[in-house]
This record gives structure tokens, sequence and C-alpha cells, in this order.
């Protein structure tokens, strides 16, 4: 009987997959999902998480499918694993998996350098469709300060034919939960002081890889009462996880002695705060080399900060905790605040108030508004975030009263503005000598930092003839200069070049290359651009323009754009100025769009000029 369910199982997902083959918009299925997971909080802060799953692997893309990656350290274990290969059709046995038997691996990272974090790894492999693949393994956690997430859909192409999610606790810990996209009601049950919570969904759509990431089902957790090591806290709200963060690093931001007298000296003629900010961050930023470590209870406890100062390198926690040891030295108070750091991460769930942080930053108050440090880095300036950690909700840590807040976004025109003053002169054989000054705030001042201090001289200069508006520009010397008006990043390049046949010519025709440069979405990164560009051009005689030059006035709803052009003799004159405003919720594909659009409204084609007639010059 159960033989010819299975039969009927794999017999019925074909027909429904052989149905989708006739529609365009229906994924094909690799596998079915049947699965069981139960986490067990207990009231030592301990945490077990069984996992059972029955996989039904339709062809070889559905392996992936089965492929179970469980990681370890010194607060996770792998308490029993055991996976089974069953033909479906006769109930054969074909391959037994106990934990013994998993590949063993450390889990490097490239951000990594000290940690304890190891990796078991099940990878069946068979050349017999369909299989059926039987997973059981059980995860302890030394601590509930970070429960599993739940996502009933793990893989694309996997049909779910049902997945249960329980989570069962003590009731004096409490547990919050936070239910995204769930097409399933909550179940609840009592016994003996533990409750139960569950959730069944079923028969769930197929996803594609083209389905949206915010459609996805997924189920978020977090304790109220929670333990690490011994160090208890609550987090109902985001200030008792802010307490507790504190408690954890409390007394160890002291420094020797000897230290804090070479910070008294080193701010002894800085008139402001800010210059005291300035000069111990740039003496930390030359000094101390960032190192991460993730140690057991280091994740989230910083290092001394006498031990950083002795050692000469930290992990994000111990630099921004060295940093704000020296600003307290001088008198100036800051705050250790947690962040989720990524480009292009999504911001936290500000209404699950839980561990969501991967990082750590430095607050600094100011009658203008905070002064923000990235400590682990050694070029970013500061009061600069940049998009690492640009607009995310962030933690700050203080010792009754943290709270949430926000980082810069830095969208205002005065962070994203770029402009250019560009000199050509054409000699007799079409060849061109130029002459740029380029002036760069906020976010393109920071790129210009980056080429300066992460590029040797040549991939600078690579960097600039291939950045370059002006088609086939080969650099000569450059220089570019670095300065800071408070925390707003300037940059200044000044460079000189040569164009090859700048200018293409016949006997009364000359046509002169591309040199307008078009904008692109990494310009737009933060959703708004302030770019101007000036080009005079000494022409080897005067010259008269074929057509009308190009002329352009342009506003739109969330861009304006000017382009004007004059030709007197033998000067031909442009000016460019270009304004992009986004909204935040201004999706890719609208962007990808509206660059299009605007490289589009200016004329970047070729323009063809001529040798005026002598009677036109006679009387003009």
């Amino acid at each position: 009987m159960f033989r010819f369910q299975v039969f009927a199982c794999f017999l019925c997902l074909f027909l429904v997959d052989m149905g989708k083959g006739f529609s365009k918009t229906s994924p094909p299925v690799y596998s079915q999902l049947e699965e069981r997971q139960v986490v067990t909080l207990h009231a030592d802060f301990s945490v077990s998480h069984e996992v059972t799953k029955d996989v039904l692997v339709m062809s070889r893309e559905g392996l992936d499918h089965v492929r179970v990656v469980l990681g370890y350290d010194k607060l996770r274990s792998i308490e029993s694993f055991e996976a089974e290969m069953i033909n479906p059709l006769t109930q054969k046995s074909l391959l037994k998996t106990k934990l013994k038997d998993l590949r063993d691996v450390a889990q490097f990272s490239q951000v990594n350098i000290f940690d304890d974090n190891r990796l078991k790894i099940y990878e069946p492999s068979t050349s017999v469709f369909p299989v059926l693949v039987k997973i059981r393994y059980v995860m302890k956690s030394k601590t509930n300060f970070a429960l599993p997430t739940w996502v009933p859909v793990p893989n694309y192409n996997q049909k779910v034919k049902e997945a249960i999610f329980s989570v069962v606790y003590p009731e004096q810990l409490g547990l919050k939960y936070k239910e995204v996209n769930l097409p399933t009601e909550k179940r609840e049950s009592f016994e003996t002081g533990l409750k139960t919570v569950s959730w069944i969904v079923s028969d769930l759509e197929v996803q594609g890889k083209d389905f949206k990431k915010e459609d996805d089902y997924r189920l978020l957790l977090a304790p109220v009462r929670f333990g690490l090591e011994g160090v208890v806290g609550e987090m109902s709200d985001w200030t008792g996880l802010a307490a507790w963060q504190y408690q954890l690093n409390k007394n160890r931001d002291k420094l020797p002695d000897a230290f804090k007298a070479q910070i008294q000296e080193m701010v002894s003629e800085a008139d402001t705060d800010f210059k005291k900010i300035q000069i111990l961050y740039q003496y930390l930023q030359k000094n101390f080399r960032y190192v991460s470590i993730q140690l057991g209870i280091g994740g989230w406890q910083t290092q001394l900060a006498a031990e950083v100062y002795q050692n000469k390198f930290g992990d994000c926690k111990g630099l921004t905790n060295l940093m704000k040891a020296m600003l307290a030295e001088v008198g100036i108070e800051s705050y250790y605040t947690l962040v989720y750091a990524g480009s292009n991460a999504d911001d936290i769930e500000v209404d699950l108030p839980s561990n969501q942080f991967n990082h750590v930053i430095l607050q600094v108050p100011s009658e203008t508004g905070p002064i923000w440090l990235e400590c682990t880095s050694s070029t970013l300036p500061a009061g600069y975030l940049g998009e690492f950690t640009k607009g995310r909700h962030v933690l700050v840590v203080r010792e009754q009263e943290g709270y949430l807040t926000q980082t810069p976004s830095y969208t205002t025109d005065s962070w994203n503005t770029l402009s250019s003053k560009n000199k050509i002169k054409i000699d007799q054989q079409g060849n061109a000598a130029i002459e740029s000054e380029v002036s760069a705030q906020g976010n393109f001042a920071v790129t210009l930092t980056d080429v300066k201090f992460h590029l040797d001289t040549r991939q600078q200069r690579d960097f600039l003839n291939r950045n370059s508006g002006v088609s086939g520009l080969l650099v000569n010397g450059f220089q570019i200069d670095l300065h800071q008006e408070d925390s707003l990043p300037k940059a200044k390049l000044a460079y000189d070049g040569a164009i090859i046949k700048f200018v293409q010519s016949t006997a009364k025709r000359h046509v002169l290359k591309s040199f307008l440069g078009k904008i692109t979405e990494d310009q737009l990164a933060f959703s708004n651009l302030f770019k101007t560009e000036e080009y005079e051009i000494q022409l080897p005689e005067p010259w008269q323009s074929e057509s009308q030059l190009p002329q352009v006035d342009l506003k739109e709803e969330h861009f304006t754009a000017s382009l004007h052009s004059r030709l007197d003799g033998d000067r031909l004159s442009i000016s460019i100025l270009l304004q992009v405003r986004l909204p935040e919720e201004y999706s890719a594909e609208e962007k990808t769009n509206l660059v299009k659009r605007i490289n589009s409204t200016f004329d970047y084609s070729l323009l063809f000029l001529k040798t005026p007639s002598p009677s036109t010059i006679i009387n003009p």
C-alpha cells in the first residue's frame, strides 16, 4: 500500500509538472518536500532544534535541495545526524549516512581571521531518479540569543507538500515572533509550564528564480529573556538589548597611563572637538589593523581596549571600543552602536527587538548632529560611513537608555556633487591635449579617496583613463588632493593627457569624437546627483557647424538637464548641468530606465564641423 502511495504521489507530481510545461509562467518542479521542525527553548537558555524531512528528488537539479550544511562552534553542537536514500518504487535502501560520515571543514571567511566555526556537510549523489531522501538531525545551542528563522520554501523549484514548525518554551522565558506573508494561522497549546506554538503550511506555490524576495514566506523568532555565557538579559524592547550589550562591555575601556598621556599630547593644539575627533580617528586608522575575531562570546563582547592598543589590531568591536576610550580621555562622549552592515543589505525589522546585527560603529553626539565613525576603515574621512552602513536603523548602546536611530543616507546635493572644467586644444593633425580639473564632494570624493589609497600609480592612471568621458584619453600626469569640511569629504583631481585622433578630417569636414560622459547607475547609488561639466575647446582654425549645435533645457519629475553649446570662430564651448533626485521607493528597474532616458536626452553623438568657404569668411 505504501509503495502504491509513493508511486501515485510521483505520478501526480509528474502530471502536474507536465501540465506546468504548457505554462510559460510556472517553474519546473525538481523535488517535493515534507518537513517538521521543532525548536525547544530550555530554562537554562539552551536551545534544541530537531529537523525531520523527506525529500522526493525528481531530477539531478533537485540534489541541491537535499544538501545539508551544519555549523558548529563552542556555542553550537550537532547532537545527531542520519540520512537515508531510498528507491521510492521498490522501497530499497540505497545509502545510509551517519554523523561520522559527513565531510568536516573549517568555515573560512574573508573577514574572520580568528574564529572557531566549523561545518559538517552532507552532499548525496546518485544517478537514480526519482529518489527519496530522508533526513533527521538535532542541533544544540548553549544560548537562545539567536533563534532560527523559518522559511517554509527553502529552495527554488521545490514543491512543499507540508511543512510544520513548532516552538516549545517555558512561559517565564517568553517568545516574540513576526509572521511575514505566512498563509497559515498559528496553533497554541499548554502543558506543565510549557507553551507550544505551531505553524503548518501545505501545497505552497513553487518558486522560480524570478520569485520576488519581498513576497517570500518567513517566520522570525526572538526570545524575551535570554542568556549568553552567563550574562542574562531581557529584550522586550530595544532598550533592554542595549542595556545587556552595555553590561557585556562594561569596564573594558581602560587605557594604559602612558597612552593616555600620548593622547593628550596629540590633541593639545586642537581648538574644536571635531579636530580632536579627526586627529584621534586618523591615528587609529594609521596605527591599528582590522582583524575580525569571532570566538564564542567574543562575537558580542569587545576585546579589552588595552589589549587592542598593545596588539595593534582588533575587530570592529575592539577598534570601536578603543576609539571610544580615546575620545573619553579628551572629554568627548561617544556611544558603541550596533548595525546590520553590508552593501545593499536590507534594514532590520524595527518592530521585533532582537539580535539582528553583525557590525559595530561609533556615534559621537554634537550640537550639529551625530558624527559617525567607521573604525574598521583605514581611509574613510571622519564622520562618513559610506554605502556599507548608510541609511540603516542602528541601536545606540547607553547604560540605561539605548535607542534606535538611523545613520545618514547621504542623499542630499552636497553629498553627491561632481563638477569638472576641461580645456582641450586640437592641433593640425587632429590630435588633442587636455587639461582637466575635477571637484568631488561626498560620495564621489570617497571614490577618489579609495583610488588614492588602494591603487598604485599605474592602476590610478588606468582608472582615470577608463572613467573619463573623453573617448581614447591617455592620462599623463595627475594629482588627487583630499580635504574635509566638517564631516563632508572633498577631493580635487587635476590631470593632463592626450587624445590621439580626436578629430577625423577630410578636405572640408571635421568630426569630433564623443567626449560628453554618459551617466551610470553607479552614479545614482545614493539616489541623488548634481553634476556640471564645462568644455573649452580650441580648434586649429575657425570652423562652422554643419547643423545646429546641441541645446537642451529639460525639466521632468525626477531630473533637470541642460546642455548649452556655442561656436565662436576657433572656440567651441559646451556646458552641462544635470540634477537628479529620486524618491526612496524608486526601484532598480525604474533607475535603469531613467539612466537610459537621461543619456538619450543629451546628444552624445559625434560633432560635425566644417571649414567655412571663402565667401563665408569674407561675408559672414
